[in-house]
């Protein structure tokens, strides 16, 4: 009998696949990737709030306002306050230090919440001073997170949610310089591929549409819809259906071109005599959530009709296609990846997501 000596790593554990939240955060809602969400700034923080509360528990809210951070209904845990200083004052050069001076500290947080991600979304507001300021150091970060955790391409897996101001926070001289610094840094940061899709919503556009929301209920619907919407794409990505799938790996394909990127949501009506098609070409560039940008130089796009049951007995295949042509004849170079699903209800809805454009 031979005696075998105890080598010093047996002692320890082989860890399990992947890494996990610290905290035990998992995300709660359907879809086919799994995301972590931080939001900088007032705005980028509602935005991750919404987005918490679709089931996106892997959320952030960072802000140099402790005021901005109390109030906010997520857990205490997930709240970060960065820099030194009680709030930028619009500033975007102290947004941008205080992201620098807690880089530590916020990686820390997206390992405690986090764990391993297949995609980190940043959401941002354009026209403030933590957000607008700190958005390419966040970038930096989740790039280096995402490395960390061994994600198979960390730069287009960083995706960001851009909120333009609305026009009347446009009338604000600070507001407005802000809002065309930051956009020129980020155009460009998308231009070189330094990130995946930075997802445009003009707020002025919005609020032009929009017209009837009252004062109390219009951040609050705008939040709810940007975040909802894009969990649109997410969901469906994991519905079978019996017409034509939009899959996972097309979510994927779509969500991995650099470059300017808009969505959209449209409700078709169709009047007697009116073809789908008709109705899509109508409505469709009227209601993505941005017009800053090219639509001809697009890469890939997403178009997902979803129908009523007697609306797929009675409108024929070529109909639903010519719809489908619609969004090719708007972005005539892009590969364009379409879903056909029915539901319950008798509504028609067109969800479209562009990406990979340059600016107009």
């Amino acid at each position: 009998m031979i005696e075998i000596p105890e080598i010093p790593l047996e002692a320890f554990e082989i860890p399990e696949e992947g890494i996990g939240s610290t905290l035990g955060i998992k995300n709660e809602y359907t879809g086919s990737h799994d995301f972590g969400v931080i939001g900088s700034g007032q705005c980028g923080g509602r935005l991750a709030k919404s987005f918490y509360d679709i089931g996106y528990k892997k959320a952030l809210a960072l802000n140099t306002a402790v005021a901005d951070l109390n109030p906010m209904q997520l857990p205490e845990a997930q709240k970060v306050r960065i820099g030194s200083l009680e709030g930028s004052g619009k500033d975007m050069v102290k947004g941008k230090a205080a992201a620098e001076d807690s880089a530590q500290l916020i990686f820390d947080k997206m390992k405690a919440v986090f764990g391993a991600v297949d995609k980190i979304i940043i959401c941002v507001g354009f026209g403030g001073g933590t957000g607008a300021g700190s958005c390419p150091a966040l970038i930096g970060l989740a790039r280096k997170y995402l490395e960390f955790t061994k994600n198979p391409d960390p730069i287009k897996n960083v995706i960001v949610i851009a909120a333009l101001p609305t026009a009347g926070e446009l009338r604000s001289e600070i507001t407005r310089t802000n809002n065309e610094q930051v956009k020129q840094t980020m155009f460009q940061l998308a231009a070189q591929e330094e990130c995946g899709p930075l997802l445009l919503i003009d707020n002025s556009k919005i609020e032009n549409l929009y017209r009837g929301i009252p004062p109390a209920q219009f951040w609050p619907a705008i939040n709810d819809t940007i975040t909802q919407l894009f969990q649109m794409f997410n969901y469906l990505s994991k519905q079978e259906s019996e017409y034509t799938s939009f899959d996972k790996e097309d979510y994927r394909t779509v969500l991995s071109k650099s470059g300017l990127a808009v969505m959209g949501v449209t409700k078709v009506v169709l009047q007697e005599g009116t073809e789908l098609g008709q109705a899509l070409q109508s409505s469709l560039k009227k209601t993505l959530l941005s017009d800053y940008v090219s639509f001809n130089t697009a890469k890939e796009a997403a178009c997902i009709v979803v129908a009523g049951e007697t609306v797929m007995q009675n409108t024929s295949m070529d109909s639903i296609n010519y719809g489908f042509d619609a969004v090719n004849n708007l972005i005539e170079n892009a590969n364009v990846h379409r879903g056909l699903y029915d539901s319950a209800g008798e509504a028609i809805r067109a969800y479209t997501l562009i990406t990979g454009m340059t600016a107009v």
